[in-house]
């Protein structure tokens, strides 16, 4: 405590009693004058020092003093010291008031030896000139003062001297706190003065903060103050003890900050965190407080600490303490509280049998995972329909499709003796139409595939690929193709890309407004992509259509004048993308057009030849 210093070193024996008559606190010149130790004096209660003659007064003035019938307690008391001597002691005693509450409710009493039976009890206490006390004011590292019943300084430490820069004692004798410090701080020191004078409490152990007046120095102080009274137990001023707390302050403000950080972290985050003590259990919880309400409430969760823990505790230490952690699971009675957490626990510095723990909330996480393998499931039973589902198509609806066509031609032939032109037409035209139905079908069965087809990825020789898709176009004559020669090798899907360079050869043909046409491809690479680029000459596609090609069953032309199913360019975007690249248009009227795609260089392939359930 701050006033041990000045206990241990007064002249005068000092002694606290606690309201059970019990010793709690002395000092080493109390020690001397009864001859026991401290250890011994905490043993025992004071009034078994006091001889038979003079206890039961004694006993009677200190209920008096505690319970306030009276403000001090001063007499000479006749004692006994350890080895049997009779002792005359001059007893002064106080009720103490402590503001942290430690001896709150205590006496505190000066003793002093005033001499044996048949001496003169007059003899006086050593004075403020004893070579202790002045031994004392020159060496102590706390700031030691004595003041008069005005608060004015009578004499100070030589450390007190030093933090003003004074080098004579008379340089502040008759001074006050008004000459040295802010007001508020001297007002403050001066009214808590005057009162340790009118009841004679001392004031012990309190904390506070004085500015001076030359240079505005701050120091935090931990100050005791008492009453100081003359032989005759008159108060005639005060004494008091400050020690310099301003290092501790700055470290408990850096904690606090700290503190105050941490607290805003773990409040706006999924986590939890508890100390667990092997005897005391789960305490001490902080971080988000709706968590820390569900963690507190569910004993399931306490329950999996105090059973789990313990299984793997031996298995903790600070050198592994990231590599072992308990995890758990707990699940509250409703399903709106279902929670989960993952726990990682090491082991406390401040006790063997202490460790924290750190509880992440991965309610969502789990939840999430739920949810996906329960859509899973359901996805895989989308995509065993939608294959059941292409099955029909492809058989069930093909079938009459083709038996359309064949009853068209049976017609035709049975009209063949027949002039009608318009009938013969009309069954050209229906199966067209049939055709067209055909390969809108294939279309549809082709972009449907695309996501749910097995994905493998293998080498692929652009250039060689490339000029096998020009030669299965049957591209006609009139129309010319060209391509670099340094065309890559590189990992793609063979079929994809055999069908995104197939979809933009041929619509370039297709739509082409000439008799002759020119087809240029394109190659460029850079860090992270290959680029690739099919170009032709022909009408161009207004700015206003370019999103609109690549929509399902969308064309530009009518398809009475274009057969055409408007799914071509829609497959093209869907492999482009769902491969990890990309596809744009670059096109205006009259001047031609340029479709441009890419392919990563890197991507996760493992991810990709795996069968798409959607």
């Amino acid at each position: 405590m701050d006033f041990k210093t000045l206990f241990e070193q007064a002249p005068f024996g000092i002694v606290v009693i606690t309201v059970h008559n019990t010793v709690t606190l002395a000092n080493k010149s109390c020690c001397n004058i009864l001859g026991y130790t401290v250890e011994e004096l905490r043993k025992m209660k004071f009034k078994d020092i006091v001889r038979t003659d003079d206890a039961e007064v004694f006993e009677k003035e200190s209920n008096s003093l505690l319970s306030k019938e009276i403000e001090i307690h001063r007499r000479i008391l006749k004692c006994r010291s350890k080895n049997g001597n009779s002792l005359n002691l001059l007893y002064k005693a106080n009720l103490i008031t402590s503001p942290d509450g430690d001896f709150s409710g205590c006496i505190i009493a000066e003793i002093a030896d005033v001499g044996t039976y048949g001496i003169d009890s007059t003899e006086q206490i050593p004075d403020k000139n004893s070579i202790y006390l002045d031994s004392l004011m020159e060496r102590s590292s706390d700031l030691i003062y004595f003041k008069n019943t005005k608060s004015q300084f009578i004499k100070v430490s030589n450390s007190y001297k030093k933090k003003f820069g004074i080098l004579k004692d008379d340089e502040l004798i008759g001074q006050t706190d008004f000459d040295l410090f802010t007001k508020e701080h001297a007002q403050h020191a001066f009214d808590d003065e005057q009162q340790i004078i009118k009841t004679g409490f001392p004031i012990i152990n309190i904390e506070e903060k004085e500015t001076t007046l030359n240079g505005g120095q701050v120091m935090w102080v931990s100050t005791s103050k008492m009453p100081l009274r003359d032989k005759e137990g008159e108060i005639i001023g005060t004494f008091g003890i400050s020690r310099d707390i301003s290092t501790k302050k700055h470290h408990e403000a850096e904690i606090k900050e700290k503190n105050n950080i941490l607290n805003a972290i773990t409040s706006n985050m999924p986590v939890v965190i508890y100390r667990y003590d092997k005897h005391r259990g789960v305490s001490s919880l902080y971080g988000n407080p709706k968590l820390v309400s569900i963690f507190e409430k569910s004993k399931m969760v306490k329950l999996s600490i105090s059973e789990g823990l313990p299984l793997i505790i031996n298995k903790i230490s600070l050198q592994k303490e990231s590599h072992n952690y308990l995890n758990f699971q707990t699940t509250n009675s409703t399903v709106e509280n279902e929670c989960y957490f993952d726990n990682f626990v090491f082991k406390s510095e401040s006790g063997s049998d202490e460790y924290i723990g750190l509880a992440l909330d991965m309610t969502n996480h789990k939840l999430t995972q739920q949810s996906l393998k329960r859509n899973s499931k359901k996805l895989e039973k989308t995509n065993e329909e939608l294959n059941q589902f292409s099955y029909i198509v492809s058989h069930d609806l093909k079938a009459p499709l083709r038996a359309v066509t064949n009853l068209s031609e049976w017609i035709e032939e049975d009209l063949k003796d027949f002039d009608n032109e318009e009938t013969k037409s009309n069954l050209k035209l229906m199966r067209g139409r049939v055709r067209r139905m055909e390969n809108l079908i294939n279309g549809i069965l082709v972009y449907s595939r695309v996501s749910r087809t097995q994905i493998k990825y293998e080498e692929v020789d652009v250039s060689k690929l490339l000029r096998e898709v020009i030669d299965s176009l049957s591209i006609p004559e009139q129309f010319t193709v060209t391509a670099p020669d340094n065309l890559p090798r590189l990992s793609y899907p063979v079929t994809n890309l055999e069908q995104v360079f197939s979809n933009l050869i041929s619509n370039a043909v297709k739509y082409h407004d000439k008799a002759m046409g020119h087809i240029e491809i394109g190659y460029q690479e850079n860090d992270d992509f290959y680029l690739f680029q099919v170009s032709d000459d022909g009408p161009g596609i207004s700015k206003e259509y370019h999103e609109k090609i690549f929509q399902i069953f969308q064309t530009l032309q009518s398809r009475d004048s274009m057969e055409s199913t408007g799914i071509g360019l829609t497959i093209v975007k869907k492999i482009v993308e769902e491969r990890g690249g990309s596809i744009s248009l670059e096109s205006e009227l009259g001047s031609g057009t340029k479709f441009t795609f890419t392919i990563p260089k890197n991507i996760d392939k493992n991810l990709l030849t795996q069968p798409d359930i959607l």
